[in-house]
């Protein structure tokens, strides 16, 4: 345990902590992998329970480690009702019963952020830390907003302005005004994804944050769409300079290329002698791109996880607090990559257990933990059919 001084002394601070092993890890994630594929994928509800049981029974923070109570057959009730209609989907499909097939996507598109926020309950429901559950509880009006409503309707008002611009470009029938025109549009469509992405996030942890409980006590936050949307438009902005690398690499090869095809008449055989460096530059571009879109993931999801855990607090006392890195977490993904695809993937359980135990070590509790009333909601999982459909939505990835 740490302590943070600014003059007079400031309230404790303390890291979660991961105790498992990438060996301990490995023989569960192998005898998952076989139990799946034995049972044709069957076995999948059990295979991601006992996963993530693991992962919760080796997560620490101060001495006490989180449980997590799911059974693998409760997931798969849902999963199996969720394939029984997905299977009356097809077959309406199959036939041609569109008025059928429509009603069954209208009322999947209506009910589904319902669905996902019951299984987030389910899945909260089901984690303990200290012998006190979570909880959650969030309006089915508000998850359809924020999880479609919204980010349709951004999304839409991105395509009308980028149409009405290459519209009245396209009209006016100057070249300077069309690439003029697709130049603002496209930075349009850049704006307004960078918008839905912000306003999504902001709104979706706003969401999630406020209708979640640790027992009795509330989890609190409030998150700026302003500060969100930079994020957004700047891990968008960073990818440029790569794709500007890349295609500075690549069109005068391209160009060069073309220019040799009409010198050898089209010839296949001579033509792909000349195009022997084009390759390697193509491979060397698509490398460079690669590496720029890892690299903007990465940093919005570092610069977002930051802000989003410094915002959050527990009963108006707790507060959270995340200090990963960009370069460091740039260097997990890439060594992790590498070393999966070098042991044909028999590395991941290690590469998983090493990030995590990165993560967690980086996410902070601030207060005065022993003075947080430890008592439970009383709550129980809803057993009616839509719970236990949802249930099957239950490891939706929604990361908190």
């Amino acid at each position: 345990m740490t302590f943070e001084t600014q003059g007079a002394a400031a309230a404790p601070s303390r890291n979660f902590a991961f105790q498992g092993s990438g060996a301990g890890y490995f023989w569960i994630w192998l005898v998952n992998i076989l139990l799946t594929i034995v049972t044709m994928g069957l076995f999948l509800p059990w295979a991601l329970v006992r996963a993530r049981r693991y992962f919760y029974a080796h997560t620490e923070l101060e001495g006490a480690r989180f449980s997590y109570h799911a059974t693998g057959s409760s997931v798969f009730v849902g999963w199996l009702c969720l394939m029984v209609l997905y299977v009356i989907f097809l077959v309406n499909m199959v036939h041609n019963n569109v008025l059928l097939s429509l009603c069954m996507i209208g009322l999947f598109l209506i009910f589904f952020p319902w669905l996902v926020t019951q299984g987030l309950r389910y899945q909260m429901l089901m984690t303990e830390i200290n012998n006190v559950r979570f909880s959650f509880y969030a309006s089915p009006l508000r998850a359809w907003w924020v999880m479609l409503g919204c980010p349709l309707l951004i999304m839409v008002a991105s395509v009308l302005i980028f149409s009405l611009l290459m519209s009245s470009t396209i009209g006016s029938g100057s070249y300077t005004a069309i690439f003029i025109g697709i130049g603002l549009g496209s930075l349009g469509l850049l704006v307004g994804m960078a918008v839905m992405q912000g306003v999504y996030t902001a709104q979706w942890y706003g969401m999630l944050v406020n209708n979640l409980q640790y027992g009795t006590q509330k989890f609190a936050g409030t998150f700026s769409m302003k500060k969100c949307i930079l994020i957004a438009l700047f891990s968008m902005l960073l990818l440029f300079p790569f794709l500007a690398l890349a295609l500075f690499i690549v069109v005068p090869a391209f160009i060069t290329l073309i220019q040799y095809s009409s010198m050898v008449g089209g010839d296949p055989e001579q033509l792909a002698m000349l195009a022997g460096p084009f390759y390697g530059k193509m491979a060397l571009a698509y490398f460079i791109y690669i590496f720029g879109a890892i690299f903007c993931f990465i940093f919005a999801f570092v610069k977002m996880r930051n802000y989003i855990y410094s915002q959050v607090s527990l009963a108006g006392t707790i507060r959270f607090s995340s200090t990963v890195t960009i370069g460091r977490v740039m260097w997990l993904s890439i060594t992790n990559a590498l070393v999966c695809m070098i042991t044909l993937f028999l590395a991941w359980p290690w590469a998983k257990v090493r990030f995590t135990r990165y993560v967690l070590e980086n996410t902070h509790v601030h207060g005065e933990l022993q003075n947080l009333t430890l008592e439970n909601h009383g709550q129980q999982p809803a057993k009616d059919p839509a719970n236990l459909l949802a249930r099957g939505l239950s490891f939706f990835p929604a990361v908190f």
